[in-house]
């Protein structure tokens, strides 16, 4: 008879720990690195390919689907965190507003947003996008956003593209 009792106990409890298991030893996401290298035209920097590629596909509006990121400092953070994290670490350039909201927005009245020539394409100045400038630097999709300096285009190695125009 206590043998009985014992297979019933284990079937029972084997149940939970099949079911419960997993939730306990779930390992940590790893996190990681996004390296935007500020040379050569920052060519890993690209917004659009970096939330299609690491986030997850985020919204990109306001002109964010444009941005080339320029920065001398590796980002790392989890997979699911990595929207927020880019916003937090350069406010000057990106706000979050979250997953099917309005997601990643362009902060167009930045003194470290301008266009490339041709005005299609926008660089973030990282480095001097670490400040927000609070709500109504995001501007208006059709706001106009000034001309890169020759000197930022040369410090981040867009000097080929300066000079064609």
């Amino acid at each position: 008879m206590l043998w009985v009792l014992l297979v019933v106990l284990g079937a029972i409890i084997s149940i939970y720990v099949d079911k419960w298991w997993p939730l306990i030893f779930k390992p940590e996401p790893l996190p990681v690195k996004i390296d935007f290298n500020d040379v050569d035209g920052c060519s890993q920097g690209k917004l659009v390919e970096i939330a299609k590629r690491q986030m997850g596909d985020p919204t990109l509006s306001n002109g964010a689907d444009s941005l080339i990121i320029c920065d001398n400092e590796p980002l790392k953070a989890v997979r699911t965190e990595l929207p927020r994290e880019l916003a937090n670490r350069i406010p000057g350039c990106l706000e979050w507003r979250g997953w099917g909201i309005g997601g990643l927005v362009l902060v167009r009245r930045s003194p470290a947003i301008c266009a490339l020539p041709g005005g299609k394409q926008f660089v973030c100045d990282g480095p001097n996008a670490r400040h927000a400038l609070g709500g109504n630097a995001v501007g208006d999709s059709t706001g106009h956003i000034v001309p890169c300096p020759d000197d930022v285009l040369e410090r981040f190695g867009f000097t080929s593209l300066s000079a064609k125009d």
